[in-house]
C-alpha cells in the first residue's frame, strides 16, 4: 500500500472537501483514495482510475484504509465515498 501527499490536489481542491490529508494508491493502482478531514470525520473519496468497478477490483483497499485510520487515530470516524 502506498500513501503519499498530492500537493497539486491539495492546492486545486483547497477546502472544497475539507482539509486534505493524504492520497492512497493500491498495489496495482486499481484504487485511489483521497482522504480529507471534514469536521469530526475523515472522508476517503475512493475512485477506480483503471475503470474497474468496485466488485471487479482485486487490489486490497478497504483493509489498508482502515489500518491507516487506526494508526492515525480516526478509525471510528472514517467514511468511504465511492466515486
Amino acid at each position: 500500500m502506498a500513501f503519499e501527499t498530492d500537493t497539486r490536489l491539495a492546492e486545486e481542491l483547497g477546502k472544497m472537501f475539507g482539509d486534505y490529508l493524504v492520497t492512497f494508491l493500491s498495489e496495482h493502482h486499481q484504487v485511489r483514495a483521497d482522504l480529507f478531514r471534514r469536521g469530526g470525520r475523515v472522508e476517503a473519496h475512493v475512485s477506480f482510475p483503471t475503470g474497474l468497478t468496485p466488485g471487479a477490483v482485486t487490489d486490497r483497499y478497504v483493509s489498508d484504509l482502515r489500518a491507516y485510520a487506526h494508526e492515525h487515530g480516526f478509525e471510528d470516524r472514517l467514511h468511504l465515498i465511492l466515486s
